[in-house]
Parts: C-alpha cells; sequence; structure tokens
C-alpha cells in the first residue's frame, strides 16, 4: 500500500470539515486585503498626495520595519504597501491552522488512528490538508488580484500581487506540514510554526529598515516582486522551491514516523509535580504559559514599535476610529483588544482540546467539579488578556516617555490598555457559556461574534454604517483613554455581563456530557 492510499477519500473529509472554517480564514483575509486597500484610497485620492506619502515612508526606518517601503506612486503601489503586512500575517496564519488542524491535531485526539484502521497511507491526511490549503491559497489570490483590479489598479500588477498571496499560502502551509512532523503536540507545532512566522516578518522588516538584500528572508523574496513597478516573476521560483521542499520533507516524514511521534524528541519533563500545582488554575495556568508569556513579550514589542513610529505616522493621515482620537497610538490602543480576543478564545477553548484528547476525563474522575474545571480555563483566558494588554500598554508608554523615561507616560498607557479588557472578558464569558452547552459549536460562535464585531468596526471606519453602530459593540464601551470618554458605565455593564454570563456557565456545566 502506498503511503498516499486514500488521499482522495481524505481529501474529501478534510473538505467536508473545512467547508465554513478553509472559506472564512482565506476568503475573508482575503476580502479584508481588499477592504483596508479601498479605505485607504480615499485618503490619498492623488497621485501628489501619494508621491508625498511614498517620500515620508520610504525615508522612516520605523515605517520601513513594520510595513515595509512604497515601490510605486500609483493606485496599485498605495495598496500594495499598506495591505501587504496584513497578507503576510492573516494568510500564513490561515494555512498554519488548516494544515495543523487536518494533521497532527487529528493525531493528538485518536481520530487518525481511527481512520488509519482502513486503507489509508500514512502521508494522506497532511497531503489532503495541504492540498486544501492550496486551494484556499489560489482562491484568495484570485481575490486580492480581482479586487485590486476593481479599485482601479493595473490589472498586471494586480495580477502579480495576487500571485504573492498565492505563494505564501503555500509556503505556510509547506511550513506548518513540515513542523507538524517534526513535535509531538498541536500546540507545539503551531507554537514553531508561528515562531517561524515571526521571526521571517522581523527579519524581512530589519532588511527593509537597514537596507539589506531581499534574499536574507523567505519573505523578502516574495516582496521582491514588486507589482506594479517590476512584476518580476523570478523571485518568486526560490519561494516555491522552498515551499515545495518543506512540502516533500513533510510527507515523506510522516510516511516513516510511528503514528503520534515527532521526529524530534519530546522534552523530559519532572518526575514530581510543583508544589505549586494544587488546582484546576494553577494547572491551566501551567499549561498556558508559554501562549501567555510569549503574547504578553510580543504586544509589548509592538507598543514599543508603534510608539516609536507615532509621530511620524500622525503627520501622514489622521486617524480617528471609535471615538479614540487621532494617532495611531489611540487606534492602536482601540484595535489590540479585538485582536487579543483571538488569544483569549483560543486559551479559553483549550479546555475543548482537553476534553477530545482524553485528559479532562482523567481530572474530572477524581474530586474535582465540572464548574470549577471549566471556569478555571476561562480564568487563565482572563488573564491572558489583562497580561497581554499590560505588556501593549508597558510598550507604548515606554515609547511616549522618551530617554528621560517619565514614569507619568508609562502608567497612563499602561492604564490605558488595561482598562478595555472588560471587553474582550464579555466575549470569552460568551463563548464560555457556548462551551457549557454546545461544546462543539463553541469556536465558531466565538469567532463569528468576533468577526460581525469587527465588520461593524470596518463598516463604521469606511462611513458605510453610522458612527452610533459603535454602540453596539463593547470594544465602544471600554474607557477609550488616555483622550477619549472614561465610559464608566458601559464598563460596569460590561462586567456585570460577564459576572452573568460566568454565573450561567457555572450552572449550565453541571449538566454538560463532557464527551
Amino acid at each position: 500500500m502506498s503511503t498516499l492510499t486514500g488521499t482522495a477519500g481524505m481529501l474529501e473529509l478534510t473538505l467536508r470539515r473545512e467547508r465554513i472554517h478553509a472559506p472564512a480564514w482565506y476568503g475573508l483575509s482575503a476580502l479584508l486585503v481588499v477592504v483596508v486597500g479601498a479605505g485607504i484610497l480615499g485618503t490619498y485620492p492623488t497621485d501628489a498626495a501619494r508621491a508625498d506619502l511614498a517620500a515620508t515612508v520610504n525615508a522612516d526606518a520605523g515605517e520601513l520595519f513594520l510595513i515595509g517601503p512604497m515601490v510605486g506612486t500609483d493606485i496599485g503601489g498605495l495598496l500594495l504597501w499598506r495591505t501587504q503586512g496584513i497578507a503576510i500575517i492573516f494568510l500564513a496564519l490561515a494555512s498554519l491552522i488548516v494544515v495543523g488542524r487536518n494533521t497532527r491535531a487529528d493525531e493528538e485526539n485518536g481520530t487518525a488512528e481511527m481512520l488509519g484502521a482502513a486503507a489509508l497511507g500514512r502521508a494522506a491526511p497532511l497531503s489532503a490538508a495541504l492540498t486544501v490549503a492550496a486551494a484556499g491559497s489560489v482562491s484568495a489570490g484570485l481575490v486580492v488580484a480581482i479586487g485590486f483590479t476593481a479599485l482601479g489598479a493595473d490589472p498586471v500588477g494586480s495580477a502579480f500581487a495576487g500571485a504573492q498571496v498565492i505563494v505564501l499560502g503555500l509556503l505556510f502551509a509547506g511550513i506548518a506540514g513540515l513542523a507538524g512532523q517534526l513535535l509531538r503536540t498541536s500546540r507545539a507545532s503551531t507554537g514553531l510554526s508561528v515562531t517561524v512566522l515571526a521571526v521571517l516578518y522581523l527579519v524581512r522588516g530589519a532588511v527593509d529598515a537597514t537596507g539589506g538584500s531581499h534574499w536574507t528572508s523567505p519573505l523578502g523574496w516574495v516582496a521582491a516582486v514588486r507589482p506594479y513597478a517590476d512584476n518580476n516573476v523570478v523571485p518568486l521560483l526560490p519561494a516555491l522551491a522552498l515551499a515545495g521542499v518543506c512540502t516533500a520533507l513533510g510527507l515523506r516524514a510522516a510516511s516513516r514516523r510511528d503514528l503520534g511521534a515527532g521526529l524530534l524528541s519530546d522534552r523530559t519533563g519532572r518526575s514530581h509535580a510543583a508544589r505549586v500545582l494544587r488546582g484546576p488554575l494553577s494547572l491551566a495556568l501551567r499549561t498556558s504559559r508559554g501562549t501567555i508569556l510569549g503574547g504578553s513579550a510580543a504586544a509589548a514589542l509592538l507598543g514599543l514599535l508603534i510608539g516609536s513610529v507615532a509621530s511620524t505616522v500622525d503627520e501622514q493621515v489622521s486617524l480617528d476610529l471609535g471615538g479614540t482620537g487621532p494617532g495611531l497610538a489611540p487606534v492602536t490602543l482601540h484595535l489590540a483588544p479585538q485582536i487579543i480576543t483571538v488569544l483569549a478564545l483560543v486559551t479559553l477553548l483549550r479546555a475543548r482540546g482537553e476534553v477530545t484528547s482524553g485528559r479532562a476525563e482523567m481530572l474530572l474522575a477524581g474530586p474535582l467539579h465540572r464548574a470549577r474545571w471549566l471556569l478555571a480555563h476561562a480564568a487563565t483566558a482572563g488573564i491572558a488578556t489583562l497580561a497581554t494588554l499590560t505588556g501593549l500598554g508597558l510598550g507604548l508608554g515606554i515609547a511616549h516617555a522618551g530617554a528621560d523615561g517619565d514614569a507619568t507616560e508609562i502608567a497612563l498607557w499602561t492604564w490605558a490598555a488595561v482598562v478595555r479588557a472588560p471587553a474582550v472578558w464579555l466575549l470569552t464569558a460568551l463563548t464560555a457559556v457556548v462551551l457549557a452547552r454546545a461544546p462543539r459549536f463553541a469556536a465558531a460562535s466565538g469567532f463569528t461574534v468576533l468577526g460581525l464585531l469587527l465588520a461593524l468596526e470596518f463598516g463604521a471606519e469606511l462611513r458605510l454604517l453610522p458612527p452610533e453602530a459603535l454602540g453596539l459593540s463593547p470594544f465602544a464601551l471600554v474607557p477609550q483613554l488616555p483622550e477619549g470618554a472614561d465610559n464608566l458605565g458601559g464598563t460596569a455593564a460590561l462586567l456585570a455581563v460577564t459576572a452573568a454570563l460566568t454565573a450561567l456557565t457555572a450552572r449550565l456545566v453541571r449538566r454538560l456530557d463532557i464527551h
């Protein structure tokens, strides 16, 4: 039997399982790129305005690090510059999640072992997942190319911009497939893939800021295509070759390793648990400590970078979103809780992973109440939210404090970030209710609500909806510090609803069949 036997059947199953998730990740990511591009066109409608912007951007090391250079002053050049960072992050994450969920995660929860009882080759699940990721990448590339053309950009340059998106998706699908063979758990393999994405992004930023060679990083290879300027297809070839090498290595490893094992050995743990591990909360914090510490450090670094370039960006464009007042830093504070909600939901939904892996059953067989177990994961998600917002606020505060290290500025920006946590807590509590009542739909419901709120924000920003519509979003009800309204009443309401949802979760989980 070939290692690829049964790939067609696995492809049907993967398409069935991903019929909602994959279109949401790839389709919405591509649409987000187009929508953000459409929004920036209204700010710089003339060639002269775009030329001034290009001169400012290409002379600012911070802008070059965060986003990259502006390769042209036409409509296409503006669209490409403003959206390339979004495309890299969201399309890469889409491929990482689709491949990881249908390979290593299935081995961890026992699904792969059940499927392997049939005539199924060892590499068939990975090949099916990579095929779905490739189809999603091609679809996203077509959406970007068609969308940019519809916005008035050159069709040829738009086709090359779409090709960049396709190659990015293929590259990170291959990276995710290979990472899933190296490490034994889905969390570890996903962490490795995200770390690779972060390192490549930082290297790309450093090269752009210092004027180094674009051959230093695979993301630099993709950027070197320079749509709307050079339209050079050659730099895509090594990126495609790297994607092919990662894919081939992943398929070869999948066909040879033992089911449930990784090519890299696990780190040996302690023979006895630490004294601090005395309850479900300490255990949940222990298993999520990497996510919390990594998210906080990344948020602090992002705050430092954004704070350092905020004054320059504020001179380029006046930003006013959701009542936060003009300025890049306040807008960052307004948007950050929406992004951090993803971290909170992922942390909470690990409770579902504990159930599917069988670990929750072992815990609940002892004198542990279900409510304590589930609420421990919810509390961990809340702590992760608070820690990440604190890191972001510290980064912004240190950047605004400057060389003199004004402690007042640091405290002000840190508090302005922390007080936005109740908005994230509300969505976390709402997802916890669904997790206690209908666990299978918890992830879909949580991310759907978040997506609707993001659409509401973009609709208000692009003036497709009246500003009053933001009153429906919890992210607009928290204090809009440092310059906006206190919104103490809105904060009190959010905390009250969160408490009520938490109590409802504790009640519902008592009657939950965890399987």
